[in-house]
C-alpha cells in the first residue's frame, strides 16, 4: 500500500510548501499530492485556495487586511508574503514554491505526483502552457479528473500517465472510464466516512463500492488520520492511501 502526503506533510510544515515536501521525500512517502495555481504572470505555483490570506502572512507574521487573490498578483509580488510564519516562526521565511521546483525534487527523488483537480479550472491558454510544462514528467506526474470529460480529453494528451479520478462513483461511470485506461494505469478515489470527510458529496467507501472499483481501477483512500481507519483502509484493499501526516509509511 503506498502513502500519499497530502499537499505535503502538513501536519508539521506549512502545505504546498517546499518545507512539505522535502519532508515526504525524508519521511518515506510514494506520492506527494498537490494544488496547482496561476500567478497574474502565468507562473505555476503551489497553494490551494484562490487567495492566499489563509496561508500568508506579512513579513511581521501579521495577517493581510485585504483580500489578495493569487490571480491578481505576479510571481514577484507573491514573494514579498511569508508562506511559514502562519505556522510556526520556526517557518518563518517560506516562499510560496513554484511547481517548476517541486518537479525537479521529485525526479531527484523519484517520488510521485499527483495533482490536484483544479487545474480544470485553468484558461485554455494556461492549459496549453501547464500540459507543456508536464510532458518531459509524464513519468511521475498525474492528473486528477473530477470527470469523465476531463479524463477523456488528458488521456489522449498524455497516453502514458498515471490518472487519478475522484468524481463521482457508480456502475456507469466505473464502465465508462474502464473503456478509458487499463485497470493498472487508473486510481479511483473514495472518502472514508470521517470527521474529515463530513463535507464530501460523493459516496463513502464501504466493501461493496470499493470491491467494484477494484474491478477496474486501482483503489485509493482518503483521508486516513490514525490507526482505527488505516486499519479499514487495508480492510477495504486501497492500494493507495492519502494523509495529512499523521499516519507515516
Amino acid at each position: 500500500m503506498i502513502y500519499q502526503a497530502h499537499r505535503g506533510v502538513r501536519t508539521e510544515y506549512p502545505e504546498n510548501t517546499m518545507p512539505a515536501f522535502e519532508a515526504a521525500v525524508r519521511q518515506g512517502y510514494g506520492v506527494i499530492e498537490l494544488d496547482v495555481s496561476v500567478t497574474k504572470d502565468g507562473r505555476f505555483v503551489l497553494l490551494h485556495d484562490a487567495t492566499i490570506n489563509r496561508m500568508a502572512r506579512l513579513q511581521d507574521g501579521s495577517e493581510l487586511e485585504e483580500t489578495v487573490n493569487i490571480s491578481d498578483i505576479t510571481y514577484e509580488q507573491a514573494l514579498d508574503y511569508d508562506f511559514g510564519i502562519r505556522l510556526s516562526q520556526e517557518f518563518k521565511g517560506t516562499k510560496i514554491a513554484l511547481f517548476e521546483d517541486v518537479l525537479c525534487l521529485a525526479k531527484k527523488n523519484n517520488i510521485k505526483l499527483k495533482i490536484d483537480n483544479k487545474y480544470q479550472k485553468f484558461t485554455s491558454g494556461q492549459r496549453k502552457a501547464f500540459f507543456e510544462l508536464l510532458k518531459p514528467y509524464e513519468d511521475i506526474v498525474s492528473l486528477t479528473c473530477f470527470d469523465t470529460d476531463e479524463l477523456k480529453k488528458v488521456t489522449g494528451i498524455f497516453p502514458s500517465m498515471h490518472f487519478h479520478y475522484d468524481g463521482p462513483v457508480n456502475d456507469a461511470v466505473l464502465e465508462e472510464i474502464g473503456t478509458l485506461l487499463p485497470k493498472e494505469q487508473l486510481t479511483v478515489w473514495l472518502p472514508i466516512e470521517c470527521p474529515k470527510t463530513s463535507w464530501v458529496k460523493v459516496a463513502f467507501a464501504d466493501e461493496k463500492l470499493s470491491k467494484k472499483v477494484k474491478k477496474y481501477a486501482k483503489l485509493g483512500l482518503w483521508i486516513i488520520s490514525n490507526a482505527g481507519e488505516l486499519a479499514m483502509a487495508e480492510k477495504l484493499g486501497a492500494d493507495i492511501i492519502e494523509t495529512n501526516g499523521e499516519v507515516k509509511p
